[in-house]
């Protein structure tokens, strides 16, 4: 997922005209009254978990941040998960994956595998995005600049940030930062989700998920 940005940009460029990447959206940040601020990470948790239970609590931690952050009433638990705790947990992840990283456990072919299994995965994924993002292209009459498709990847949020720069690369005046973060968090929750009818199937075929 690190190599997002060296992953997508040849895929984009060569799925796409100069003409279509040059394709002006204003940025056009919409005004998102509070009520639905607060009942958008309560429904789609909601919604969500019922349809793939096993990926509540990665769900739901991800809706519960959310929701917190636009409650507007627990201000200091919010800077608190944004800055200090995130830190900490950060901070003792990288340890402890480190510490249990031996090199005869990594260096396998196994490994390697996952590797280049990512590798085809978020491949895959861009290339599927950007069709979508050129049928949308169609369906509205050329409206639609075609490489926010890329952004419909779990790489939040850097799938984002690619697309705005070979935006911007193709036309400096476009703006596809606003689009593509919409598009990217509808990736993430998505993945989520995939995975959890993956560990779903799984379970119910007798195969342990992996650690």
């Amino acid at each position: 997922m690190a190599l997002v940005p060296i992953i997508q940009p040849p895929i984009m460029r060569a799925m796409t005209t100069k003409k279509e990447r040059e394709t002006y959206m204003p940025p056009g940040e919409a005004k998102v009254s509070q009520r639905v601020k607060i009942l958008f990470p309560v429904m789609t948790g909601i919604i969500t978990i019922l349809i793939a239970p096993m990926g509540a609590p990665l769900m739901g931690m991800l809706m519960f941040g959310n929701f917190l952050r636009e409650s507007g009433v627990v201000s200091r638990l919010v800077n608190v998960s944004e800055s200090t705790l995130t830190n900490i947990v950060t901070l003792f992840l990288g340890l402890t994956i480190g510490a249990s990283m031996l090199g005869e456990d990594f260096l396998k072919w196994e490994t390697i595998l996952i590797f280049i299994l990512g590798l085809v995965a978020i491949g895959l994924d861009t290339v599927a995005g950007m069709l979508l993002g050129k049928l949308m292209r169609v369906i509205t009459g050329g409206k639609i600049n075609p490489l926010l498709g890329a952004a419909g990847t779990s790489a939040f949020p850097m799938s984002s940030r690619v697309v705005q720069r070979e935006g911007q690369r193709a036309n400096r005046k476009n703006w596809l930062l606003f689009h593509a973060v919409g598009a990217n968090t509808g990736g993430q929750i998505g993945s989520v989700m995939a995975a959890a009818v993956m560990l779903a199937v799984m379970a119910g075929m007798g195969m342990t998920p992996p650690a």
